[in-house]
């Protein structure tokens, strides 16, 4: 029970690591990205407070995500990770007004069975 924990401590740190850097690339939606603006472009993102957070939650749930391979089975893990998806689609919809489609539906629906089917040892 203690490495499923650790999976799902990697999917929720991973997940709040995507939603701070969709949060924080918010204000360069309308912005275009070309050569001459890159540099400063990628000053003010890195320098984002948003997305520093992001990477901290991304690199944290990285890290919870080795504790865990060194317990699990590779083949075990990974799909459980697929969790990820589903906390991701949840947010996108919830926190950023996303539309839910049939696909959308349908593919989070085939990730929660692959999941199921996946956990039962």
């Amino acid at each position: 029970m203690q490495n499923i924990m650790l999976v799902l401590a990697s999917c929720i740190l991973t997940a709040v690591g995507q939603i701070a850097f969709k949060k924080g690339m918010e204000k360069f939606a309308n912005q275009t990205f070309s050569l001459a603006t890159l540099p400063t472009t990628l000053l003010e993102m890195f320098l984002s407070p948003v997305i520093i957070i992001g990477f901290a939650c991304f690199g944290s749930g990285a890290v919870v995500w080795l504790f865990a391979l060194a317990k699990l089975e590779l083949s075990y893990a990974v799909p459980l990770s697929g969790l990820t998806y589903i906390l991701v689609l949840a947010a996108g919809i919830l926190l950023f007004k996303e539309p839910l489609t049939m696909p959308k539906i349908i593919g989070t629906l085939c990730v929660a069975a692959g999941i199921g089917i996946i956990s039962i040892r």
